[in-house]
């Protein structure tokens, strides 16, 4: 498979000016390529968060020299585990493991034996329960190894099971699935089935890639099944697969696995689908396996994974719909449902995001008139959809500013779209009452002081669906923002697109937007997702052209190196701010945009096979025309340019009455985590939870309420004993 796609220029291009055609020469000094993303920030930030909450455990239970090891554990509720830890140990023998009690369990008891564990998990209804238990491991000449056990006690789910994953993520949800590699989200399925998939990206939980060569990657788990009530024949797990779709296809041996697990615990492969078995990577494809009674015991669990290089996002599989069930109808790709598939479109007409100051007075020309509806009918013949609705409201007060009927039949539509026959399904449909919501926006954005949310919801009703998973997609809604920046894209970058420099002249980049009145330009946003390794010294300029791009630049920054928001986390939406700099001296400086066109971009600086990846969002495909390319000498549409990819670059201009602040080029691993105390309240000990980042003599003080100084000392150790105090 090739790690990317690359689209050359030649030495001779036509150009045709009232039927006069013109033969111009230059020197094609580059190429645009597109390539895989290689980091996902949206992964990486809800895995950071999530793992703030183990720091006081990783700090305060550490007694080896080494980080204490994280393992964490699915146990069914009123069921048992059984686990063993391999023996790290070089050179010496396994003395003994022991419980070191750093929290107390509520849901779980714990039996130990040499290395293996069994974890006894009580009834707790409902709801997933989480304890903690620390293990530490000694060898016979004294080594120590720490471990925290993270112990999800899940409820056992009865049939059906569903899940469509029409939800944001990024993670898949944790009452269906028991872990956290897959990446849920809106935009890498093509023509899904239902909104969201859950994408086997080839990247960890953290967003990373998992390395190693080619291997298992991403594995969906799915939570514990009471199987019991399986019946024998009619008994199925059906799901539909696509391979790539928004991404890379995978090829020879990028397969994806699928295996259920067995009574006595062990993992048994049902099948394995290749790519080859998938002719079109624009379509997903039902399968159904039916499950032997040999499965139909109490806990029951079944798994994806995927075999990927180990490199990021070089191959994918998009997976969705899936159900575990007992059916009873013939043909079992019809399903009692009725489903949105795509988000709706922005209440903006050209943009998904703009300045609320170019939106005021503007209203009228900025507002969307139609819709865009993407609905799928998974019924055998023809069902209803209705009532529906169509709701804008601004998110942060909870103003409503339209409501109507989204699903219009004739004379107002030509065909009848409550009616649905069965398959896919897409309307393009006016805004009933345009001038109730203009009304509503101009009153709105007049009052407004710095930003307004913009929510558009379309929902509907199905009588005859009876699963609650199935009827969570009858609701979609898109944000769209006003605040200081112009964006056409959604968010999410689904390639990373370069310019490259070869010998000749430097090649650019620009994107054209319009701005509706004169303002100052403070900033640049860029989207840089992680492609390859040594980025951080590709050079670059960002630029700006006034309304036409054969004139001079009205601003160059000096050479600058890409800051990546997953290593630095102090951007928003995993883009990085860059605050406009003199080229001369550095200091901060604005550029005035006359109301009209303007250009912003780069030029690529360092020469190379690669240059400065930025992201490139798939699902605008009508956002290409506002892109151009110039090879050095003369500039091109990127829509004649590069045939086979469609979208919006992801790079966006900032109006703003302050200097924004450029990304920070401190890595957060250098800079020391706020001091900590653990556990609150204490009665013997305080645990420091930062030890190591505290100075030497380093000293503390411990006051009472009224300022009297009660114990003080030099920090010789990560716990401060207080059982002397007075409660």
């Amino acid at each position: 498979m090739t790690a990317s796609t690359n689209h050359f220029i030649g030495k001779t291009a036509f150009y045709i000016f009232s039927g006069i055609a013109l033969l111009l020469q230059f020197s094609a000094s580059g190429q645009i390529g597109f390539s895989p993303i290689t980091h996902n920030s949206l992964k990486e930030s809800a895995s950071i968060e999530a793992g703030q909450n183990l720091s006081h455990l990783l700090n305060s239970h550490q007694r080896s020299n080494a980080d204490p090891t994280i393992i964490e554990l699915s146990v069914p509720s009123g069921g048992q585990l059984n686990y063993c830890i391999d023996i790290p140990f070089l050179g010496e023998e396994f003395a003994s493991m022991t419980d070191t009690e750093c929290t107390a369990t509520a849901f779980t008891s714990l039996v130990i034996e040499e290395n293996c564990i069994t974890i006894i998990a009580g009834n707790i209804g409902n709801d997933i329960q989480t304890d903690t238990i620390c293990l530490q491991m000694e060898g016979t000449e004294g080594s120590l190894f720490d471990y925290i056990l993270i112990l999800d006690i899940r409820p056992v789910r009865s049939l059906p099971f569903v899940d469509d994953f029409s939800y944001s993520g990024p993670f898949p949800h944790p009452e269906y699935w028991t872990d956290k590699n897959v990446f849920v989200n809106y935009t890498f399925g093509k023509n899904p089935v239902s909104i969201g998939v859950a994408t086997f990206d080839g990247l960890d939980k953290n967003g990373a890639p998992y390395g190693g060569g080619m291997g298992l990657s991403d594995v969906l788990t799915s939570t514990f099944i009471d199987l019991t009530e399986g019946i024998a024949n009619q008994c199925f797990l059906t799901f539909y697969l696509q391979k790539g779709g928004n991404s890379y296809v995978p090829s020879s041996g990028e397969d994806i696995l699928l295996e259920f697990k067995a009574s006595d615990g062990e993992w048994v492969e049902i099948n394995r689908y290749e790519a080859s078995d998938f002719p079109d990577s624009d379509s997903f494809y039902f399968q159904q396996i039916s499950v032997n009674p040999v499965y139909f015991y109490e806990n029951f669990q079944f798994r994806f994974s995927n075999f990927n290089e180990g490199t990021g996002i070089q191959a994918s599989w998009n997976l969705d719909y899936v159900k575990l069930a007992n059916e009873f109808q013939s043909n079992l790709q019809f399903e009692n449902d009725i489903a949105f598939t795509q988000l709706p479109s922005s209440v903006l007409e050209q943009y998904t995001a703009m300045p609320l100051g170019h939106f005021v007075d503007f209203e009228a020309q900025e507002l969307a008139s139609d819709l865009d509806i993407h609905l799928f009918n998974h019924f055998s013949g023809r069902r209803q959809a209705d009532p529906s609705q169509l709701q804008i409201k601004e998110k942060m007060t909870g103003q409503i500013l339209l409501t109507e009927t989204l699903l219009e039949v004739p004379p107002v539509t030509e065909e009848n779209q409550r009616d649905l026959d069965p398959g896919r399904h897409h309307f393009n449909n006016d805004i009933q009452n345009p001038a109730d919501l203009l009304t509503a926006m101009v009153n709105l954005a007049q009052s407004a002081e710095d930003q307004l949310i913009i929510e558009t919801q379309y929902t509907f009703q199905q009588n005859e669906e009876q699963i609650p998973e199935l009827m969570r997609n009858n609701q979609v809604s898109r944000e769209t923002r006003l605040s200081d920046y112009y964006a056409y894209d959604d968010n999410t970058a689904e390639l990373g697109m370069q310019i490259t420099a070869g010998i000749g002249p430097l090649p650019s980049m620009a994107v054209r937007y319009r701005s509706n009145v004169s303002d100052t330009l403070r900033g640049i946003s860029i989207n840089h997702p992680r492609v390859e390794s040594g980025e951080t010294n590709k050079r670059f300029r960002l630029k700006v052209w006034g309304a036409s791009l054969e004139d001079e630049p009205i601003y160059r920054s000096e050479n600058i190196n890409p800051i990546y928001v997953d290593t630095h986390h102090d951007s928003l939406q995993g883009f990085t701010t860059y605050s406009l700099k003199s080229e001369l001296t550095g200091r901060d400086t604005a550029i005035f945009i006359p109301a009209g066109d303007f250009h912003i971009g780069w030029t690529q600086v360092s020469r190379g096979s690669s240059g400065v990846f930025v992201g490139f969002d798939l699902n605008n495909p009508e956002k290409t025309k506002h892109a151009y390319w110039n090879n050095g000498a003369f500039w091109h549409p990127m829509e004649e340019v590069v045939a086979n990819w469609r979208g919006a670059l992801m790079i966006r201009p900032i109006f703003s009455l302050e200097q924004p602040i450029t990304t920070s080029v401190v890595n957060r691993e250098a800079t020391p985590e706020p001091l900590t105390l653990f556990p609150n309240p204490a009665s013997n000990y305080l645990r420091i939870l930062n030890h190591r980042t505290i100075a030497y003599e380093s000293h503390y003080q411990i006051l009472s309420i009224n300022g009297a100084v009660l114990q003080q000392s030099r920090i010789i150790d990560k716990e401060i004993d207080i059982s002397f105090l007075s409660s």
